[in-house]
């Protein structure tokens, strides 16, 4: 493990807050010897405003990013996931990734910049069906989704079915909803002519608002132009409408009415960041409704090195209420930060924060916006001109500034691009093929995938090359590293051509909330047990299970079942011989299974007594075989690695000689020598 890494000021988030915190104490607090750090998820800083420009085509996602090292040099960058806070001892854990260790970081002062995060599940289906606009990731996949459904609506020879695939739904009427589902017609409209089966009447998109108005932050009369506008552009807004759930090809609203749609945009549900709550809950910081309460300073209510700026605080304003989480706000309370924590290192005075705002800005789409500025009120045209030419000051870096210039100028006066270039994200259940010794993972490489053999066969070996494990056609494995600490214990080879279905860690863990399903694949865990953990407990174990046999243990004469016989045997035998299974043989006394009393009554409960059903019939389950010679800690290893808990002891020719059960063993002190 790394030592941990200490930093004067650490700040935890890189948005507007945090990265223009970061820029104002490097210039603060140059020449002191100060150490200024900034963690993020990312490595660069997102310019949220024009992400519709990148789904409706009008950009490259490229040119919406700031490298957050270019923009703060001099400051420490580490991306990775926070995964501890602990404001007493003054550390921040955080995971950088599946190959490397966590880092801790310690500070004098702590910022926290981190945002709020997401949540749809309130909302029956969103989650799966719907996507975001938060990051360019989201705005390069959902404008690769529309070309892909013009794509696709192109080969369909019946209207009904195009118009149902070209039925796009934006939910929510603020900002990002009005300028996606502006950029989202202008986009759909100007492709179309390209696109030989699809007419423009074709496509429809409708914005979904639970407001009477849209941009209710807007004065009256701008938000009636703006649902003017974008109803002539073509859109269909449903006003005062609250969405109830989502499927794969609707939208149901409260009323009970349905929207067709085959892509749902939500620019609703923000939620507050889980280390905010958690921090909340604990009553290590000040939260209310999943907001840092801090003073007009910036600073945490009762706190003297802790600082809070953006979207997760609820930073008071000037003349009463609190800021909107907007970039402009965040942008400015970012600076305040900067100059005020290097304040307070220099033992100097805190200012106070006075920003009201400068106004609002929304682009419409099709040349189009509104904007209020300094009490000023602007609609079309020349509000978009503003839109434009105010963010384009805004946005980080000179040749960012450039790029989107150059791209904004081709725009007047070339067709906006619909190659479809898809962003390729893994799918939850993926098909590996290996070959005879292949490797499919070390001992000590990180585990990122559950796997289940669907042909071949897999030898998982320890250390010292001893198979833990052969797994054959319907056996699964890696649970354990996946519900513990994501690491392999074992080698993983090929022993055949093998296909195996592998399940990613992320939907591994989805799964596993199903509570039979979990407590199934922790029992299964327990089958890939190190050769020291199964020998510590051989340890523990008294001398005669130690040194004993299989032979010498069992239970001899066991109650058993012939597999030709009716199955009215086996039922008298459920109930005068209550034991948990019974080995099954055949006419000439050779063991061809185990049949679980459980198994076969849960049979009869479908199939109901059958006068013709035979023992052989039920569901009989492979037998674990061993001979009477084997030693006991090889038994008890056996029984470990392949789950069971019962080992039918047998002659050379496979006839029974007796049963030994796992509680034989671990109580073999209570049996007589």
């Amino acid at each position: 493990m790394p030592a941990p890494r200490h930093h004067d000021v650490l700040i935890l988030g890189g948005g507007f807050a945090g990265v223009y915190c970061a820029q104002r104490l490097l210039k603060r607090l140059r020449g002191t010897g100060k150490t200024v750090a900034v963690i993020a998820s990312e490595n660069h800083m997102v310019f949220q405003p024009m992400l519709a420009e990148v789904v409706g085509g009008s950009l490259s996602p490229r040119h919406v990013v700031n490298p957050i090292r270019l923009l703060c040099k001099g400051a420490d960058v580490f991306r990775g996931h926070l995964r501890d806070i602990d404001l007493e001892k003054k550390t921040v854990v955080l995971d950088g990734g599946s190959y490397s260790p966590n880092v801790t970081f310690t500070f004098d002062h702590l910022v926290f910049a981190l945002g709020s995060d997401v949540n749809l599940s309130r909302t029956p289906g969103m989650a799966e069906h719907a996507h975001l606009v938060r990051n360019v990731g989201d705005a390069m996949k959902l404008r690769a989704t529309i070309i892909g459904r013009m794509e696709e609506a192109n080969l369909l020879d019946c209207a009904q079915a195009r118009r149902a695939l070209l039925s796009f739904v934006v939910v929510g009427g603020g900002y990002s909803g009005v300028e996606v589902a502006g950029q989202m017609i202008d986009l759909l409209r100007s492709v179309c002519c390209y696109y030989e089966s699809v007419a423009p009447e074709e496509v429809s998109v409708t914005l979904i608002h639970g407001g009477e108005k849209l941009l209710p932050m807007l004065s009256p009369r701008l938000a009636d132009y703006t649902g003017r506008t974008l109803e002539r552009m073509g859109v269909n807004i449903m006003f005062k409408q609250r969405v109830k759930a989502v499927t794969a090809s609707s939208v149901t609203l409260e009323d009970g009415r349905k929207v067709p749609a085959t892509t749902v945009v939500c620019t609703i549900g923000n939620a507050p960041h889980p280390l905010v709550l958690k921090l909340g809950e604990s009553s290590r910081l000040p939260v209310e409704k999943g907001h840092i309460l801090v003073e007009s300073t910036g600073l945490v209510r009762g706190k003297i090195n802790l600082w809070s700026a953006g979207d997760c605080s609820m930073f008071p304003k000037s003349g009463g209420g609190n800021c909107p989480e907007t970039a402009q706000f965040a942008y400015r309370q970012g600076q305040l930060l900067g100059d005020n924590i290097a304040a307070s290192i220099c033992g100097s005075e805190l200012k106070p924060f006075k920003f009201t705002g400068l106004g609002e800005l929304a682009s419409i789409g099709h040349r189009t916006a509104v904007a209020e500025v300094m009490g000023l009120r602007f609609s079309g045209f020349i509000a978009w001109f503003m839109w434009r030419s105010i963010y384009l000051m805004k946005l980080p870096g000179f040749d960012r500034k450039l790029r989107v210039m150059s791209e904004w100028t081709f725009d007047l006066f070339f067709p906006r691009d619909i190659n479809l270039l898809t962003p390729q994200y893994s799918t939850p259940l993926e098909e590996v093929h290996l070959e005879t010794g292949d490797p499919l993972f070390r001992r000590g490489e990180p585990a990122f995938s559950f796997y289940a053999v669907k042909s071949g066969r897999v030898d998982i070996t320890d250390e010292n090359g001893a198979i833990v494990k052969s797994a054959e056609s319907g056996d699964h494995f890696g649970e354990r590293a996946l519900m513990e600490d994501h690491i392999w214990r074992f080698d993983a080879t090929a022993k055949e051509p093998t296909t195996l279905v592998a399940v990613s860690d992320r939907t591994f863990q989805k799964l596993i909330v199903i509570d039979s399903l979990r407590k199934l694949l922790l029992r299964t865990a327990e089958t890939y047990d190190t050769p020291q953990e199964i020998g510590q407990v051989l340890a523990k174990l008294p001398s005669r299970c130690r040194h004993g046999t299989a032979g010498g243990m069992m239970v001899q004469q066991p109650v058993s079942l012939r597999e030709e016989a009716a199955l009215q045997s086996a039922v008298d035998i459920f109930q005068r011989e209550r034991h948990s299974s019974y080995p099954v043989l055949d006419e000439t006394g050779r063991v061809k299974g185990l049949l679980r009393r459980a198994d076969g009554l849960e049979w009869l409960k479908h199939h109901a007594m059958d006068s013709v059903a035979l023992v052989k019939d039920l569901p009989v389950k492979r037998a674990l075989l061993v001979a009477p010679g084997v030693p006991l800690p090889e038994v008890f290893e056996t029984l470990i690695r392949t789950g069971a808990s019962k080992a039918v002891v047998v002659d050379v020719e496979s006839k029974l000689l007796g049963i030994l059960t796992l509680s034989d063993l671990l109580t073999c002190d209570a049996n007589p020598s």
